[in-house]
């Protein structure tokens, strides 16, 4: 039995595409798919490559960075692209506002709990996920009197929008982040993410007594000075600090949270400071009277206590990058040889299709009006972005294995993304018609299939206006929210894929300009002609 190759296949697929559409189209309107002996053959035909592409790089200098789903802790050094630092302000919410702490609570410890995400690979053994580096480092506690307010005045003190906080903003709070004094008691431990595979036990214990033992998941736990919390906490009982939210971060305004001396490389974690087990988890005593039906009085009684303190309100991503890549003189008119793309305050490569000549002056460069003469059927277009290992060197391994494409200038998602047939909940698996995973040949040639059809077709059957497109790497290709960039290199940027925040790493494509014709970046257009 002869087996289809993998284009053959997709030729079928494209045939069926051919029939369907002829049946439903008028006589006078013949097609004939470009290609000789297509049908019997199989073979694909020789696609239209547009001549008129533009592509360079934007590097980001400033961008939303609250309001996420995920943040990035930690330092994490590239070869190619430099070190990446970043650190989190957050402000604290009480587990229940007025609590009762019963009478004379005293503290016996604070533990900070950090969750890694991870995969249960067997009974009590994990794999842990989105750790970038293989490192350590140490980890700082600070307060924070930094007031970080909910809504933004605006020009006319309206405060009818939330109020956004920036990735570059760390030298305005600096002032206010009490960095003499550490609240983690612990500060010469170096934490090794990557090492936290198992099962972690817990004694929940006071000073003399073990309460219970918790099996966890890998996370990260740092213990807290106790005279802070027991000052800040517990003996406000009862006061009116604690009464509700806003006195409450009015009062204890939030902490700072930092790493320090990078140990062999450092190491970046992705945390998701909303999950239910990330928390400052106070440990106390304190004598309460037990439950009973007996109308007389009991004595006091010590119990064993917990409350926690939530990563709630206002949390802001801030970095300090040390980027070694130049992109101030991108030539935006011609094009680039070399591209490059990477998360976090990160850099974005740009796309511009049909950029080229306008012998007529009408907006339209000549070879999308003489492509709109044509009345072509578009059976599909990709841009095809190979991937310049040759750049990246030792870490070519690391190479994002997906990437996003969006429009900059209207700041959305393309229609193939909506369209895409294949969208599951499994980011690895989710959205790849469109958005094609790093695929790898015989000969070890890395690329990125983009298939976009419906907005090439919008473009030259539907005459829709060219729009510059970001390519960015990606974590998550289901989360597309778009958040805002305040400052970017050359100006040609006001936003960003948020999920592309959630990783440090990057990678290299083939510009339009490369001398290498087999590798440069590419959109290929296969079509259908009228007789």
């Amino acid at each position: 039995m002869k087996i289809l190759t993998k284009l053959k296949l997709r030729a079928l697929v494209f045939l069926s595409i051919i029939i369907f559409a002829t049946s439903i189209t008028s006589c006078e309107d013949e097609f004939t798919t470009i290609g000789s002996d297509f049908v019997n053959s199989l073979d694909l035909p020789e696609p239209y490559i547009v001549e008129d592409l533009v592509s360079y790089s934007e590097k980001i200098n400033s961008l939303q960075s609250n309001t996420l789903t995920n943040y990035l802790l930690g330092q994490y050094s590239s070869e190619v692209f430099g070190i990446s630092n970043t650190s989190i302000l957050t402000q604290l919410e009480l587990e229940t506002t007025n609590p009762d702490f019963g009478e004379d609570p005293v503290l016996d410890s604070v533990v900070l709990t950090l969750p890694l995400f991870n995969t249960l690979v067997a009974e009590n053994e994990y794999r842990v996920d989105s750790v970038f580096g293989s490192g350590g480092f140490k980890l700082q506690v600070f307060e924070s009197n930094q007031f970080l307010r909910d809504l933004d005045p605006g020009a006319n003190g309206d405060f009818d929008e939330s109020q956004l906080y920036y990735s570059d903003q760390f030298s305005e709070f600096e002032s206010n982040i009490n960095t003499g004094t550490l609240l983690n008691t612990e500060s010469d431990f170096v934490y090794v993410p990557t090492s936290y595979t198992e099962t972690q036990i817990f004694p929940t214990q006071t000073d003399s007594v073990t309460l219970d033992t918790l099996r966890l998941a890998p996370r990260l736990t740092v213990k807290l000075d106790s005279l802070f919390f027991q000052e800040k906490i517990l003996n406000n009982q009862n006061s009116n600090i604690l009464v509700s939210q806003n006195s409450f971060k009015n009062f204890l305004r939030g902490i700072y949270l930092n790493t320090v001396e990078p140990q062999d490389g450092g190491s970046m974690i992705n945390l998701n400071l909303s999950a239910a087990d990330a928390n400052i988890r106070l440990y106390y005593r304190s004598q309460r009277r037990p439950p009973s039906l007996d109308t007389i009085a009991l004595d006091l009684v010590e119990t064993f206590n917990t409350f926690d303190l939530r990563f709630a309100g206002n949390t802001i991503n801030l970095y300090n990058d040390e980027n070694q890549i130049d992109l101030s003189s991108q030539n935006t008119e011609n094009g680039e040889e070399i591209l490059y793309a990477k998360g976090g305050q990160g850099i974005v490569t740009i796309i511009e299709p049909f950029k080229g000549l306008d012998l007529d002056n009408n907006g339209i460069s000549d070879e999308l009006d003489e492509l709109r003469t044509n009345n072509w059927l578009i059976n599909e277009a990709n841009l095809i972005l190979n991937v310049n290992d040759e750049i990246l060197g030792d870490e070519a391994d690391d190479t994002p294995f997906r990437i996003f494409v969006y429009n900059i200038e209207r700041n959305s998602v393309l229609i193939d993304y909506i369209q895409d047939p294949f969208t599951t909940d499994n980011p690895f698996t989710s959205k790849i018609n469109h958005l094609g995973p790093l695929t790898e040949d015989g000969d070890g040639n890395k690329s990125f299939r983009i298939r976009l059809t419906s907005h090439i077709n919008d473009l030259i059957n539907n005459d829709s206006i060219p729009s510059k497109l970001g390519v960015v790497v990606t974590q998550n290709v289901n989360q597309a929210r778009i958040l805002e960039v305040k400052d970017s290199e050359l100006g040609a940027l006001d936003a960003f894929i948020e999920s592309s925040i959630s990783t440090p790493r990057g990678t290299v494509f083939y510009g339009n300009a490369s001398s290498n014709e087999d590798k440069k970046l590419k959109l290929q257009i296969y079509y259908t002609e009228p007789n």
